[in-house]
C-alpha cells in the first residue's frame, strides 16, 4: 500500500510526504496544490488550527481524506520528516479508525435522506449515481484507492440503434473518474460470475494486505468494489448492507 500525507507547515504551505516499501520522497507545496494530489491524510498543528486562511483549506480537504489536529509534542513538522514506512502506517490507521467511525456514524444519522438522494439520480443520472456510491464506500471504509465497476445501458443515438451494455469503471483515491473500459470490466464481471446474490456481500478482506473485495446487486444490476483499507469493521459491514439493502426496487 502506497500512502501520500501532508503536514501544514504554515499558512500557505504543507510538507508533503510519499511512502511505500521501497522508497519515500518528501516536497514543500503551496496548500492550494494538495486539490491535485493523492492525500491519505493531513496533519494541522493545533496552533494554525485559529488561522482561518488554514481553516478553510483544512475544511475542502476534509472531505476527501482525515485531518487532524496534533499537538506539538506528538507530531511536529520535524518528526513528520523522519517518519518511516511503517510509523506513518501506525499513524493513519489510527486516524482513518476515528475518521471512518465518524463518517460511519454520520451515515448512519442521515440514512434515509441519503438512500431518498441516491434513489433521484438512479432513474436520471446513472453515472452520477453511481459516483455517488464511489464517495460513500470511500468515506464509510476509509480507502486509500478504490475501483467499482458496473454495468451501464448507453442509449442509443439513432432511432434504429437498440441500447449497448457497457462496463464502466470508476477509479481513483480522491475523486472518482469514470470511464469506459470493456476489458477490465468484462474480466471482473466473467471471474464473478453467478456470485452476486447480495444487495452487498464482502466477498474477501486480505486484513495484511488491506485488500477487500465487495459484490452487490442494485435493481438486479451487479457491481463490483476492490479497495484498500486499514480495516473492516462489523459496523461498517452492517451499515453498508443496511445502505444497498434499501436501494433496491428502484423505479427505472
Amino acid at each position: 500500500m502506497n500512502l501520500s500525507v501532508a503536514f501544514v507547515k504554515n499558512e500557505n504551505q504543507v510538507l508533503y510526504r510519499q511512502f511505500s516499501k521501497e522508497e519515500n520522497s518528501s516536497f514543500v507545496f503551496n496548500f492550494e496544490d494538495l486539490k491535485q494530489k493523492s492525500l491519505h491524510g493531513l496533519f494541522v498543528p493545533t496552533n494554525l488550527m485559529d488561522s482561518s486562511p488554514v481553516l478553510e483549506k483544512v475544511e475542502t480537504e476534509s472531505s476527501f481524506s482525515p485531518v487532524r489536529p496534533v499537538e506539538d509534542d506528538f507530531l511536529n513538522e520535524q518528526k513528520f520528516e523522519q517518519l518511516n514506512f511503517n510509523e506513518a502506517q501506525n499513524l493513519l490507521e489510527k486516524t482513518f479508525s476515528t475518521w471512518t467511525l465518524q463518517n460511519n456514524l454520520y451515515l448512519l444519522e442521515n440514512l434515509f435522506e441519503t438512500l431518498a438522494h441516491l434513489k433521484a439520480l438512479w432513474p436520471n443520472d446513472r453515472t452520477a449515481f453511481f459516483e455517488e456510491v464511489w464517495n460513500l464506500l470511500k468515506l464509510n471504509l476509509g480507502t486509500t484507492s478504490m475501483t467499482l465497476a458496473y454495468n451501464h445501458m448507453r442509449k442509443p443515438k439513432k432511432d434504429s440503434e437498440k441500447s449497448q451494455l457497457v462496463r464502466v469503471v470508476i477509479e481513483g483515491e480522491k475523486h472518482p473518474n469514470p470511464a469506459e473500459n470493456k476489458e477490465l470490466g468484462l474480466a471482473l464481471f466473467q471471474n464473478y460470475e453467478g456470485q452476486f446474490t447480495m444487495p452487498f456481500e464482502v466477498k474477501s478482506f486480505d486484513a495484511d494486505k488491506g485488500e477487500l473485495v465487495a459484490l452487490g446487486s442494485i435493481n438486479a444490476s451487479p457491481f463490483i468494489v476492490m479497495a484498500k483499507v486499514f480495516d473492516l469493521t462489523s459496523l461498517q459491514n452492517s451499515l453498508l448492507k443496511s445502505l444497498f439493502d434499501g436501494l433496491q426496487d428502484l423505479k427505472k
